[in-house]
């Protein structure tokens, strides 16, 4: 058995033996529930609405602040836009598209992941401070971005911040409910920042009814914090998280890992299918391909606090000892943070099935 594969089994054993334990005694197994609730992200084109263009140098920000529910925002296929821009709230349930202008078939098609070879193809959002690139507004809801590549300037050389380059939801000041961004697809979107170049998070989940679909999430790297390709902890799902590649030097993957600022919450009903989590050994000290920074490295996937999650078909590729981490690849160890949270849990982990690629 390979190392790698060996330290998945110890680590997945470690986590099923984590939630045999803390299960209350009885009779009959104490089966794990799935995620009571399951996110539908086909895409429906809508009809009636504005189609409000967006070229070069043109103003985003306006086009966003002017969009109704069945609007659909093409932004200029090739074109930088540069700005830290925001989802604003709207009245009504229609969705607001916000997409490349380059046609359908220049895209792969839905449940296809995008790759960096597309790039050509996709309208490039780029920050040039250590502000998100794409934030949302307090009660931001039912946004679909399609084919768009989201990335940092070349004078960017640190987000130090505990938010993303795509930031949904907020931490300290998102403390009720009604204040969390809901319904929002992340379809087909590259977002990555720099291989030289610190940036701690890609995509914060602080939302509900969120999915980040066929999408690649790289370059997510820092030298003395963690960072992760998408990190939740301040959000209550569902969240739907399918058909990604996910490269994160700490977590590729987290929920929990911060104090909710909102009461009680726990994220959940999370479906995790079908991606590839990966770690380059670029980012390894010993190893011939190893690019010269030392990152923090950690886990591959790990849960601190979040319930309902349905891990299946994933590929985890790439994990060692690093920093203060053992080196397992997967992680659940459910953790009241900055002891602002007794109710942090990991629980009801339906994990089906999961494998390393072979070399």
């Amino acid at each position: 058995m390979s190392l790698r594969r060996r330290i998945l089994t110890l680590a997945v054993a470690a986590g099923l033996s984590l939630l045999r334990a803390s299960a209350p005694a009885a009779a009959d197994p104490v089966l794990p529930f799935l995620p009571a609730v399951w996110l539908d992200t086909t895409y429906v084109a809508p009809t009636g609405g504005t189609v409000r263009p967006v070229n070069a140098g043109g103003d985003l920000q306006a086009a966003l602040d002017a969009a109704q529910p069945g609007d659909v925002i093409t932004l200029e296929a090739g074109a930088t836009f540069t700005g830290n821009y925001t989802l604003p709230p709207k009245s009504g349930a229609g969705w607001i598209i916000i997409r490349t202008s380059a046609p359908d078939s220049s895209l792969p098609p839905p449940g296809t992941r995008i790759t960096p070879a597309d790039a050509a193809m996709l309208p490039k959002v780029v920050s040039a401070t250590p502000a998100p690139a794409i934030a949302t507004q307090a009660g931001a809801h039912h946004y679909r971005l399609i084919g768009l590549e989201v990335t940092v300037g070349a004078g960017v050389t640190n987000n130090a911040g505990v938010g993303g380059l795509v930031q949904l939801g907020a931490w300290q000041t998102q403390t009720t409910l009604d204040q969390v961004p809901h319904d929002i697809i992340l379809d087909r979107v590259y977002v990555h920042g720099s291989p030289g170049v610190q940036l701690r998070r890609r995509v914060a989940l602080n939302s509900a009814s969120t999915a980040v679909i066929d999408s690649y999430i790289s370059d997510a790297h820092h030298q003395t914090s963690d960072a992760q390709a998408i990190a939740g902890w301040n959000g209550p799902g569902p969240f739907k998280i399918v058909n990604n590649y996910l490269e994160g030097s700490s977590e590729n993957l987290m929920f929990g890992g911060g104090d909710p600022a909102i009461t009680n919450l726990v994220p959940s009903d999370i479906e995790i299918r079908g991606n590839h989590f990966f770690k380059p050994l670029s980012w390894k000290s010993d190893d011939p391909s190893y690019a010269g920074i030392l990152w923090v490295v950690k886990n591959i996937f790990e849960l601190k606090n979040a319930q309902r999650v349905l891990v299946d078909g994933n590929s985890f590729e790439h994990e060692w000892v690093a920093a203060d981490e053992t080196g397992f690849a997967i992680t659940f160890t459910p953790r009241n943070e900055g002891g602002a949270a007794p109710w942090s849990v990991v629980r009801d982990l339906p994990t089906t099935s999961c494998g390393i690629p072979p070399r």
